[in-house]
C-alpha cells in the first residue's frame, strides 16, 4: 500500500468515527434540553382537559427556544400526537396543543388558549405560540 492510500484511509477512518460521535452527542444534547420539563404529565393531559398544561406552561415557555430545530417526529415523541394540525401556506404546518380544556372535553373553554408549533415544509420545528384559539 502506497503512503497516499494509507493516508486516505487513515483519513476515511477518522471522518467516519468523527461523525458517529457527533450524531451520538447530539441526541443527548436534545435530550438534556428537557430535563426540567414533565413531558410525561404533558403527554397524559389529552386536550388540556385536566388543565396539567396549563400548570406547565410557564415551564415550557422556558425551554420552547431549547426546542427549535427538532423534527416534527421528535416533538410528538416528546408532548404526544397534537390534538389538531393545521396546513399554512408553502407546505408550512402546525401543531396545536391545547392548554385549556379543548373542544373535545366535557368541561370546553369556548376560546382555550392552545400551543401552536410551527414546522417549515421540511418538518422542522422553528416557531412556539401560545395564544386563544
Amino acid at each position: 500500500m502506497t503512503l497516499k492510500k494509507a493516508y486516505i484511509t487513515f483519513f476515511t477512518l477518522i471522518t467516519i468515527c468523527t461523525l458517529t460521535f457527533i450524531s451520538c452527542n447530539r441526541k443527548e444534547k436534545k435530550a438534556d434540553r428537557l430535563q426540567k420539563f414533565n413531558t410525561e404529565l404533558w403527554r397524559k393531559d389529552k386536550n388540556g382537559c385536566f388543565g396539567d398544561r396549563l400548570k406547565l406552561k410557564n415551564t415550557f415557555l422556558s425551554i420552547r427556544h431549547n426546542l427549535r430545530g427538532f423534527k416534527s417526529s421528535e416533538i410528538e415523541s416528546l408532548l404526544g400526537k397534537p390534538d389538531a394540525q393545521e396546513l399554512y401556506n408553502r407546505s408550512q404546518r402546525y401543531y396545536i396543543y391545547f392548554l385549556d380544556p379543548g373542544p373535545k372535553c366535557q368541561n370546553a373553554k369556548s376560546n382555550p388558549q392552545a400551543l401552536f408549533v410551527r414546522f417549515s415544509a421540511v418538518g422542522i420545528a422553528n416557531e412556539f405560540t401560545i395564544k386563544a384559539r
